[in-house]
């Protein structure tokens, strides 16, 4: 049965508290709302445009056989959340570069793209990044398995998109749409925007996200592979089934790029910082970070999609943020209205009827937090 889970937003606002009051109100319910929705752990940031981390906190655990606590140093599995990381490389590199978004992407990379059904239209890193690109994810089916995966990115995409290929298929690898005319969310789409990071770049996506994202704001143990971390860092993923949570394997798929980054929830929030008001320790500039958020499909196609950023919803309303919902995780990073905070939840546990309605109610705690704080 889905237990309703109550924001303490309306509460807070009606006895108009302190920071520090809503700190502590939602400190103390965290735990049985934690239970009512059968969540293992979870990790919560604010942000602000002035202030790196205003209010970061854990509860629950990373590791339920070894009794080991959840912290906010603990690195989770980001799901979808990674996809920012994704876009700010390929804007970062576009810009510095003097490259054009609007380009054909088979002219930055080592093979054709394009839509059987549309094959006089170029694909571009613009369509890839707001999902408009055509590219559809039927025939690969969101594969996952347990480990990293062992198919090099650019296998996967030639099998996938290049006529021949083993996985590919001109009515499950695209949509009958032309190019830039259709929204359809796409891991595959996102996974050719870091190939085109790799082929412009002349390195590997991770060694490029590592040397220009993650380095200069002082991230040191954000990863794309499992084999990266030690033993005993990282959270266990669990799934709750028949009344017990049930521990599960660490997952890989070889679409890396489009969520296979595990970091903390510091970690994360020092990245977005940097994406978003970044100064001394910007990883984008102003206009690259302004242009990231602004609308960049017409309406009538899809409510709002920036590049990378994207439409979510919180349990009272719309937000600009994303989602990361993979089996074993369940996040979502959100901006305030005035897009001057950002919050985030992570989660190491499958997504359910239960854990998304915590998540949804969270996030508005966490906004409305952060609405005090300033």
């Amino acid at each position: 049965m889905l237990i309703p889970q109550r924001s303490l937003a309306f509460a807070v606002d009606a006895r108009n508290p302190s920071f520090e009051d809503w700190r502590r109100n939602f400190a103390a319910g965290i735990a049985a709302r934690m239970k009512a929705a059968n969540v293992v752990g979870a990790a919560v940031v604010i942000a602000s445009r002035e202030n790196t981390t205003l209010f970061a906190e854990a509860f629950g655990f990373a590791d339920l056989k070894q009794q080991r606590k959840l912290t906010t140093d603990t690195p989770m599995h980001l799901a979808s959340i990674s996809k920012l990381f994704t876009a700010s490389a390929l804007v970062q590199l576009f810009e510095r570069k003097g490259l054009d978004l609007q380009g054909d992407v088979s002219g930055f990379i080592d093979f054709q793209v394009r839509n059987p059904h549309h094959p006089q239209l170029p694909i571009t890193p613009h369509h890839l990044l707001t999902h408009t690109s055509g590219i559809f994810d039927e025939g690969h089916g969101d594969v996952s398995f347990p480990g990293d995966p062992t198919q090099s990115l650019s296998d996967f995409l030639r099998n996938y998109l290049v006529s021949g290929g083993s996985t590919y298929a001109p009515g499950t690898s695209f949509l009958q749409a032309e190019p830039g005319t259709k929204w359809e969310y796409s891991n595959v789409s996102i996974a050719l925007a870091s190939y085109v990071v790799e082929r412009v770049s002349g390195t590997s996506f991770p060694a490029y996200v590592k040397e220009n994202i993650l380095d200069p704001i002082g991230v040191i143990n954000a990863h794309w592979y499992l084999r990266q971390f030690q033993r005993d860092v990282l959270a266990k993923p669990y799934s709750f089934e028949d009344g017990t949570f049930v521990e599960l394997p660490q997952q890989g798929y070889p679409d890396v790029p489009a969520g296979l980054l595990r970091c903390s929830v510091s970690d994360l929030v020092k990245s977005l910082h940097a994406m978003l008001w970044g100064s001394h320790n910007a990883v984008l500039s102003q206009r690259a970070s302004a242009e990231m958020l602004r609308r960049q499909v017409d309406p009538k196609i899809y409510p709002y999609q920036g590049l990378g950023w994207t439409e979510e919803e919180s349990a009272s309303r719309k937000v600009v943020g994303h989602t990361g919902s993979d089996n074993r995780a369940s996040n979502i990073v959100a901006l305030s209205e005035d897009q001057n905070h950002v919050a985030a939840l992570l989660m190491n546990n499958d997504g359910t009827l239960e854990s998304g309605a915590f998540r949804a109610s969270v996030i508005d705690d966490l906004l409305a937090g952060a609405k005090l704080a300033t």
